[in-house]
Formats: structure tokens, C-alpha cells, sequence
């Protein structure tokens, strides 16, 4: 008789989201920012550490997991001098002994969310005995904005782009157009909408005058001297390129990408260059790279039609098998 049995890896880490919401919900933006910077953190520790991140808050499924630690972020109510407040509790447990290595707590206002972000990091360094390198100090300085309060808006652009459908995309485009119009020196500000509005663009294709726009602003942001090492303009490169038939020049794109940032999105374009170029047993180990990084309903969005239809079946069936199980 065969007993399935799980060995943790050390150096694997869950971010789960406990509880979604307070009884006294303060701000409709707070889940957008906890999923915001529970992507961060997930791509700052595949792409500066040794540690394997699994981004599990869009993942809703109980079932066993071999990761060594787990990061859960949940949204907790607490009286507070004769009132309800709610904080946002951050906690990473070792799972091997049941240890609590960080436990801390944020109450999360209009100002504040730049600095909740930057502690946590730093925490998070401390209790894995990881130091953040310069090249990810430089990164997070061009990647986000100078103010918290913004950082929210962003977080709220960013997890429409998370969904990938059509009205989420259009949502997205919209509000990061009201940031790069409020706050014009946020410049990844501005290459997000680029991408999202490329993505639009190949699902939906945009009229003459449209396409000719957008061009122009492709071509002006990634001679962007400030954007230039990061990941984003890869990947609008290698999107733009897919879209044109050049599956040489997008594959190119979207490795150095991959080079710079290891993230479910690259992987995800990974994925369908190699269905461009004919190579399915490559993009199925693509596919399922992305969905390890970050599992759920959101990437397999993103697979099944991220850029041009993908039957989940015939290119990686271990993934829809793996699903069906559910």
C-alpha cells in the first residue's frame, strides 16, 4: 500500500492571503496593495535570492505543499481605544519546527504605504538572513513611485493587469493613464500602460491611428535611460514583436527579460513564443514555471489567452490534468 508522503524544501516559501477583508473595510484599494506587494516581494526574492516563491494569494486550494516556509498576509479587526481598527498582519512561519520567524502588523493610511512596503522588506531580509543587493535597491527606487499614496493607485492598475481579461485590461490602461497624467516623472508608470495597451493591441486589434500612437510611445520608452535594465521593457519588446510575426526578435526579448526578472509574466510570454516558433514541450515547461510562480485562476487567464489562444489540453496537459484534480 503506497502512502503519498511530502518532503519541505527549505528554501521554498508560500505566500498565502489569510482573511481578504475587515468587518470595518477602511479603503476598497487595501487587497489590490496586499496583492501588490505580495507580488513584489514573490519576484524580489526569485530574481535576488536562492529562495523559490510560490505567490498562492490568487491560489484558493487546500492541499499539501513542500515549501518550507509560508509568508500569509491577512487582514485582521482589533479594538483599538474603544474602536474597530483594522491591520494588515504579516507573518512567515519555518514550517519545519512551527516557528514564527516575522510578525508584524500595519495599519494602512493614505501616506503610509511606501513606508509599510519598505519595512517589510527590510523584515524580510533580516528574518532569512537575505540582504537585498544594490542592482534590486536601484530597481525598487525606478519602479515605484516617490509617494505612498500613489503606490496604492499603482497597486490597483497593477491587479488588473493580475486578471488579464479584456475589461480589466481597459480598466488598467485607464488608470495608469490617470497616474501618468497626475505624476508624469513616474515613468514604469507609463511602460506599464505601454504593455497593457500592446496586450490590448493583440487581442484586439487597435485602428491605424491608434497602432501609429502607440508605436511613437514604444519607441520613446525603451530609450528611456532610467528604464533601461528593467524587465518591462523586455517584455513589451517581446510582446510588440510576437504581434509582428518576429519570433526570433521577441524570443530574444523576453530571455533578457527573463535574465533580469524572474516573474509569471515573462514566463507566461515565454511560453507563447515557444507555441509561435512550433516548440510545445517548451512552452508546456514554460507554462507550468509560470503557475508554479504564481498559481491560479489569474495565470491560467493569462495562458489560455494572454496575447493569442492556447488550448491548456494539447500543449500542457500535465496542467490541465494537475487542474481537473481540483
Amino acid at each position: 500500500m503506497s502512502k503519498s508522503r511530502i518532503l519541505l524544501n527549505p528554501r521554498d516559501i508560500d505566500i498565502n492571503m489569510v482573511n481578504k477583508s475587515c468587518n470595518s473595510w477602511s479603503s476598497p484599494y487595501q487587497l489590490s496593495y496586499a496583492i501588490g506587494v505580495g507580488d513584489l516581494v514573490a519576484t524580489s526574492l526569485n530574481t535576488f535570492s536562492t529562495f523559490m516563491v510560490h505567490d498562492k494569494i490568487n491560489y484558493n486550494i487546500d492541499e499539501p505543499s513542500s515549501s518550507g516556509k509560508t509568508l500569509s498576509i491577512a487582514f485582521v479587526n482589533q479594538r483599538q481605544y474603544r474602536a474597530q481598527q483594522c491591520f494588515m498582519s504579516v507573518k512567515l512561519v519555518d514550517n519545519a519546527d512551527g516557528s514564527t520567524m516575522l510578525d508584524k502588523r500595519y495599519v494602512i493610511t493614505n501616506g503610509n504605504q511606501l513606508a509599510i512596503q519598505n519595512d517589510l522588506l527590510e523584515s524580510l531580509s533580516k528574518a532569512l538572513n537575505q540582504p537585498w543587493p544594490q542592482r534590486m535597491q536601484e530597481m525598487l527606487q525606478q519602479i515605484l513611485p516617490h509617494r505612498g499614496a500613489l503606490l496604492t493607485n499603482f497597486y490597483q492598475a497593477h491587479d488588473y493587469l493580475l486578471h488579464g481579461d479584456d475589461k480589466s485590461l481597459n480598466r488598467a490602461s485607464e488608470l495608469l493613464g490617470e497616474i501618468v497624467q497626475s505624476s508624469p516623472e513616474f515613468t514604469y508608470a507609463r511602460a506599464e500602460k505601454a504593455l497593457v495597451d500592446i496586450v490590448r493591441h493583440s487581442q484586439h486589434p487597435l485602428d491605424e491611428k491608434q497602432l501609429a500612437a502607440l508605436n511613437t510611445e514604444i519607441d520613446n520608452i525603451v530609450t528611456l535611460p532610467e528604464l533601461n535594465n528593467l524587465s518591462i521593457i523586455y517584455q513589451i519588446k517581446a510582446v510588440s514583436a510576437l504581434v509582428k510575426g518576429k519570433t526570433d526578435e521577441s524570443y530574444q526579448a523576453i530571455n533578457t527579460g527573463i535574465d533580469l526578472e524572474m516573474s509569471w509574466l515573462n514566463y507566461v510570454l515565454l511560453g507563447k513564443v515557444y507555441e509561435m516558433k512550433g516548440m510545445n514541450r517548451e512552452a508546456a515547461d514554460a507554462y507550468l514555471t509560470a503557475f508554479n510562480l504564481r498559481p491560479g485562476a489569474n495565470t491560467l487567464y493569462w495562458i489560455e489567452n494572454g496575447i493569442f489562444q492556447t488550448s491548456v489540453p494539447y500543449v500542457v496537459p500535465y496542467l490541465d490534468k494537475f487542474l481537473a484534480s481540483e
